[in-house]
């Protein structure tokens, strides 16, 4: 009997004395509803999987990949119903059904599996949950627990944005994380494809947007904030872009694996790539001005020109390329953090200002975004932008992305006025800050997001009406990526707070326990994923030192603490790393100044979960 069932009935015997498979289960996200009986499915090639006639096209060949990728199992497939003597795995629509969008039903006993749903979205979901029962090494019996599964989204907005901009992400490495992350039930993609240091997507009216935007100074090993601005002579060899065959490929990909893909382009801020590509979207000629592609750090100069009329007419030209390429509804077009400094300064943004009796450059940003706006809703698309674009008149009709927090109240005064909302706040989802003691973390942000505080989130601000919490679309995840310069990086970032982040979006408030979901990534997740070539990180079983030193008794008073739960720190002192046998952590110490403590966290079985921490206390 393979891992993953083994481990449930070990669980349940010792824990809760229980004879079943279990009652707690490993699934990421949990759903709404799961109950297990006794027996099993016994999974082998002489098992029939019977598709919607209408699905066989698109369903087949992406279940044949997942059978064979995960258990090298050559089944038989057909739309045609079993025979009375033949095993089965049947996935049956139903239009008339109590399940809501994208949910579905699981049903396992020892003759058949089902998968129920109203939809396409909903079966692709339920097979995901099922392939969790599968065993992580191959098997030659494979039992899927008798078990009976009702789920629902919570929300119908469950995002992941990736920032292809500041370090360029091939093709091959978008086409597998929304692979690996549609698994977790992410259904939108969500493609942040220009800012300051890149402009990554094909515009054949506007060849110069990549071929100068898309690349830039090398600046290798030199700390993002720190670097120096790119000048005219030195080569450019850093960077990349998609091409509309690229992009093609990406969407249709995607829409196999219930992912939608949104495209961003940022303006009017977070454009040196593009005011770079063609200087006349500047305000104004101005010697000082840098014109090359940014290579990290600030970016001066970076807004187009709110007053030319020949600013919207280029954009036009641009949206009208990515409107017809992308088939999804949306169309995100940044408005986050304009430095408006130059338009102060601008005749053509002052005189506009002036003749439309505009108070300040925040009514003048708003003017931009509704011209845009409109140019978005000429071709068909709902516009997205991030918060900032409710600043001045507001954009009535508009999609926000509310990340912004403290100060500003976005997730509550968006829906407030009507705004629908899309939740991704930087206090809980920006999963590019680091997510683990800082001493064993890459370079990074020097804030903690650890996996914990993501999966502690709710998105549903409690302030709402019940009117305006229908106005939450749901919840999303954003990973920019100033800091993840390689694909290792970037999925070290992307994982496992995608999966906190999947289940925040999918599971209901009730149904989500802190200590299941850490003994699911420890037990199953971690390793399904590394076995998928994914470099997951461990961090969520950090050690968080902190001391303090007694100059008094030359001594150091230390304090250990960890966020995960059920398990032990064990320490050394004498330079060995540590095993379960060691001093095991009960309570703040003192230990002689200069000295190295080596510490880790241990399960009850006596296994090292993360790095050991090694640290000088100075």
């Amino acid at each position: 009997m393979h891992k993953f069932i083994s481990y449930i009935i070990v669980f349940s015997t010792l824990v809760f004395g229980l004879p079943a498979f279990a009652q707690e289960s490993f699934f990421i996200p949990q759903p709404e509803s799961v109950s297990f009986t006794e027996g099993a499915f016994q999974l082998d090639e002489n098992v029939k999987v019977i598709v919607p006639k209408k699905l066989q096209g698109t369903l087949i060949p992406y279940l044949a990949e997942k059978f064979q990728n995960d258990l090298k199992l050559n089944l038989t497939y057909s739309y045609k119903e079993a025979n009375r003597d033949e095993k089965y795995i049947l996935f049956k629509l139903i239009k008339k059904s109590e399940l809501q969008d994208e949910g579905y039903q699981l049903e396992v006993t020892p003759e058949s599996i089902t998968v129920t749903a109203k939809d396409y979205p909903g079966l692709f979901n339920g097979f995901q949950t099922l392939r969790q029962t599968f065993p992580i090494e191959n098997s030659r019996t494979i039992e899927i627990p008798a078990m009976s599964v009702t789920d629902n989204p919570r929300f119908g907005w469950r995002g992941i944005m990736l920032d292809v901009s500041r370090h360029f992400q091939t093709k091959e490495y978008i086409l597998k994380q929304i692979d690996v992350l549609s698994a977790y039930k992410v259904n939108k993609f969500h493609w942040h494809l220009t800012d300051d240091q890149g402009w990554r997507i094909e515009i054949k009216k506007y060849p110069n947007l990549t071929d100068k935007g898309a690349w830039r100074g090398d600046r290798t090993g030199i700390t993002w904030w720190e670097r120096d601005k790119a000048t005219a002579e030195e080569p450019k060899t850093v960077g990349g872009f998609y091409t509309q065959e690229d992009i093609k490929e990406v969407i249709a990909y995607a829409k196999i694996r219930n992912v939608e893909v949104i495209p961003e382009i940022d303006i009017p801020g977070h454009s040196k790539a593009l005011v770079a590509s063609y200087p006349e979207l500047f305000c104004y000629n101005d010697a000082e001005a840098n014109f090359e592609v940014a290579v990290g750090g600030k970016a001066p100069d970076n807004a187009v020109c709110a007053g030319k009329e020949y600013t919207y007419e280029f954009l036009e030209g641009v949206i009208e390329e990515i409107a017809a390429l992308f088939p999804s509804e949306y169309l995100h077009i940044g408005g986050d953090e304009c430095n408006k400094s130059n338009w102060k300064k601008c005749p053509y943004c002052q005189k506009v200002k002036t003749d439309n009796d505009f108070k300040d450059e925040e009514e003048l940003q708003s003017h931009f975004i509704q011209k845009i706006h409109k140019i978005v809703k000429a071709q068909k698309k709902t516009m997205i932008g991030w918060d900032e674009i409710l600043s001045g008149n507001g954009a009535p009709g508009a999609t926000i992305m509310a990340w912004r927090r403290g100060t500003y109240t976005p997730q509550i005064t968006a829906p407030q006025n009507g705004y629908p909302t899309i939740m991704t706040s930087y206090k809980y989802m920006y999963i590019s800050q680091i997510q683990g003691a800082t001493i064993s973390e890459p370079e990074g942000p020097k804030v903690v997001l650890p996996v914990s505080k993501v999966y502690s989130h709710d998105p549903m601000p409690k302030e709402l009406t019940a009117e305006q919490q229908a106005l939450v679309l749901g919840n999303q995840a954003s990973l920019w990526a100033e800091f993840t310069p390689t694909e290792e990086h970037n999925e070290y970032m992307l994982y496992p707070r995608a999966l906190a982040s999947a289940e925040v979006s999918w599971s209901k408030p009730e149904n989500k326990n802190w200590l299941r979901f850490q003994n699911a990534l420890g037990a199953y997740h971690f390793e399904k994923l590394e076995k998928t070539g994914i470099n997951v990180s461990k961090s969520v079983f950090s050690v968080y030192p902190s001391y303090a030193i007694d100059e008094l008794k030359n001594q150091a008073i230390v304090y250990l603490q960890t966020e995960t739960e059920g398990n032990a720190i064990h320490y050394t002192l004498d330079g060995e790393n540590p095993t379960y046998q060691s001093e095991k952590y009960i309570s703040e110490f003192r230990t002689e100044a200069k000295t190295l403590l080596k510490a880790g966290i241990f399960n009850a079985d006596g296994k090292l979960l993360g790095k050991v921490l090694e640290i000088r206390l100075k």
